[in-house]
């Protein structure tokens, strides 16, 4: 094999390269676009729905907080009392703060229950 034979397959194995490359480069810029178009409809879709998502979530934390207003102060005091026990449970036991938090939030909003509970009544007398 000559240095001219090796210089033709050089080249032509670089064009074979460049090529793929190209290719290549083609295919990803096609799919980045399919990608942005993907999320600019998802993005169009979320905008449309997140007003009644927010009524409803809004909603049914109004219609929650009705309900434990309506229930006995011992009930409510039992609840918390429960809540707060099993927080300190797994805080005690080295649990993730997530979990920990998430079992003391029942005890948190019974207190905004009982409170707000309070302060309606203060206000009627």
């Amino acid at each position: 094999m000559s240095v001219s034979d090796v210089r033709q397959a050089s080249s032509d194995m670089s064009k074979t390269v460049i090529d793929a490359a190209a290719e290549l480069a083609t295919k990803a810029q096609d799919g980045a676009a399919a990608a942005l178009a993907g999320a600019r409809a998802t993005a169009d879709e979320v905008g449309t729905r997140l007003p009644s998502i927010a009524s409803a979530g809004a909603e049914g934390a109004a219609e929650s907080m009705r309900m434990l207003q309506e229930l006995s102060d011992p009930r409510l005091q039992l609840l918390m009392a429960f809540s707060v026990g099993v927080g300190a449970g797994l805080w005690m036991a080295g649990a993730p703060r997530l979990v920990t938090l998430a079992a003391l939030s029942p005890a948190l909003v019974v207190g905004v229950a009982i409170a707000s509970r309070k302060q309606s009544r203060g206000h009627r007398r």
